[in-house]
């Protein structure tokens, strides 16, 4: 995940809403060698496009990476900040669309296999468009992939 995350460390997710299509969401990961931390924040991609730099995050999620190469753990911490305009479960969906996203591409170090392989191999490429400005990139293939895992 953090190889990907380096790679893009910014990026946009949907929230899918039943009535009114789907909500963009702006991600920005940053990283802390001295704390082993990463975090990443997430904001709604409207107020980040009015606000820039000084857009607040409603969601927080930091990994906490200090027994990453002992234990082959990696504990997260996250906060999603009320009065923001973010169910916590919309939070889980951002979550759950980040790891898809950043990391699921392999379970477990065994290779996907058919159309896991497929869908994972789209995300990845989704990701790496975003991340170069590359014109394949579209909201309405990032809204595709996000249906399937839906």
């Amino acid at each position: 995940m953090e190889d990907a995350a380096r790679r893009a460390p910014q990026f946009v997710l949907p929230v899918p809403h039943e009535t009114q299509g789907a909500e963009i969401h702006f991600l920005q990961w940053t990283f802390d060698a001295a704390s082993k931390t990463s975090t990443v924040l997430f904001t709604q991609l409207a107020e980040y496009k009015t606000r820039g730099e000084f857009a607040q995050p409603h969601t927080t999620v930091t990994h906490h990476l200090d027994l990453a190469s002992d234990k082959g753990l990696v504990l997260m911490q996250g906060q999603v900040l009320e009065d923001r305009g973010v169910k916590p479960e919309h939070a889980k969906w951002l979550l759950m669309c980040l790891q898809r996203f950043y990391g699921a591409w392999e379970e477990g170090g065994a290779a996907l296999e058919g159309q896991r392989k497929e869908r994972a191999e789209a995300r990845q490429e989704l990701l790496d468009w975003f991340a170069a400005g590359d014109q394949r990139f579209s909201i309405e293939k990032l809204l595709d992939e996000a249906e399937r895992m839906g």
